[in-house]
């Protein structure tokens, strides 16, 4: 545990330091089309590096490349709660995106894990994609992780195999249908629980 605890850490300070820069926060919202899953639309809220904070803002000059991640929301609990969260990230390096889907009563914890282990995969292959605003910008690789429901979907999301999915952090993670614990067993990625 302590040697997965020391990776993890590691990995997201590595991040860090490898971006020295301040930078501000943009914002844009997006639907990201998921074609394995019948075209499922996944509404997301990305924030990135900017040089100056607002929404729709172009991507911060340069090219030094951002790492990924994405995070799960709470049960009933709107994207816009972890605005916080998100600034920090962003102004760090990273490209964060905070998906809206399972918002309601009756969530699908399935559903909500294939959506972040999808936007791992979506926001890398923006980056790779002329006509994206992202466009060589992101690294291949991306942390995933929520709170309470969004924490135990990101053991979901971990456990489908995603290999761009590098490491886990969540914020107390609840117990899902499918089980997020026996999930949890099968994922080998280093992992930040608090």
């Amino acid at each position: 545990m302590k040697r997965i605890l020391t990776s993890c850490v590691f990995l997201l300070a590595g991040f860090a330091a490898a971006q020295a820069q301040n930078y501000q926060t943009g914002k844009r919202t997006s639907n990201f089309t998921d074609p394995a899953r019948a075209n499922r639309q996944v509404s997301t809220d990305l924030y990135y590096p900017a040089d100056v904070a607002g929404n729709n803002v172009p991507i911060a000059a340069g090219t030094v490349q951002f790492p990924v991640v994405v995070f799960g929301h709470g049960f009933v609990i709107g994207t816009s709660s972890y605005e916080r969260l998100a600034d920090s990230l962003t102004k760090y390096g990273y490209i964060a995106a905070f998906p809206s889907t399972e918002g309601g009563i009756l969530p699908s914890h399935d559903n909500f894990g294939k959506d972040i282990s999808f936007l791992s995969t979506a926001i890398i292959a923006a980056g790779n994609n002329a006509s994206s605003f992202l466009y060589q910008r992101v690294i291949p690789k991306a942390a995933v992780g929520g709170h309470s429901m969004g924490g135990g979907c990101s053991f979901l999301a971990a456990a489908t195999g995603n290999p761009a999915i590098q490491t886990i952090f969540n914020f107390a993670a609840a117990e899902t249908n499918p089980s997020s614990t026996s999930a949890a067993s099968s994922v080998n990625k280093p992992a930040l629980i608090f």
